[in-house]
């Protein structure tokens, strides 16, 4: 893999593969400085310190389990690897959107409205918390977000440069954002710019 790449971005399909053991491969590949994690949110394990009291009391957020960073917390504790939430405590969503995105249940329109204005929030953040820590290495930063936060059209891939994208994709080569149909025909595809 490159390593003149300033950001090796990988999706996250938030559960439905595996997505550790891409993550973990890639790492191990890379050994950057920095792994910037949507699902980290507002954490920062920066010092042994504080990957002790995070494996000591292991709680992220009421939105991401323990659980489900666990296998990263365990290879970038080990590896001495700063691992950086980079998006907003519970994703920026108040106790009404959390219950509804919990439970799968619809938005309302007013909700709709709502939802979208935080995505752009993060997003911006996101993208803040990205130029901030690449100036603090000269090494590729692994960039771990959402497959949505992926695609050609989004912020995060328009307002950066020199970077790989490496996601999770159907037989078309098709970005997956959602549980396909067919689990059996997920791959990973690569882009660059």
């Amino acid at each position: 893999m490159n390593p003149h790449f300033s950001f090796i971005f990988l999706g996250d399909t938030h559960g439905f593969i595996n997505d550790f053991i891409k993550q973990k491969e890639i790492i191990e590949i890379i050994h950057p400085d920095f792994v910037l994690s949507e699902s980290l949110q507002n954490i920062s394990l920066d010092s042994k310190e504080r990957y002790i009291e995070i494996l000591r009391t292991k709680k992220i957020s009421e939105m991401v389990s323990f659980e489900e960073v666990n296998d990263l917390i365990n290879l970038c504790n080990k590896k001495d690897i700063n691992l950086i939430g980079i998006d907003l405590e519970n994703f920026g969503f108040d106790k009404s959107l959390q219950k509804k995105i919990k439970n799968n249940i619809a938005l309302s329109e007013d909700e709709e409205f709502k939802m979208n204005e935080i995505l752009k929030r993060r997003s911006e953040h996101q993208l803040k918390m990205i130029k901030d820590f690449k100036k603090k290495t000269e090494k590729p930063i692994i960039i771990i977000v959402g497959s949505w936060h992926l695609r050609k059209d989004s912020l995060l891939m328009k307002s950066l440069d020199n970077y790989k994208v490496i996601f999770p994709c159907d037989s078309k080569g098709s970005l997956l954002i959602e549980p396909p149909k067919n689990k059996n025909n997920i791959s990973y595809c690569e882009r660059i710019k």
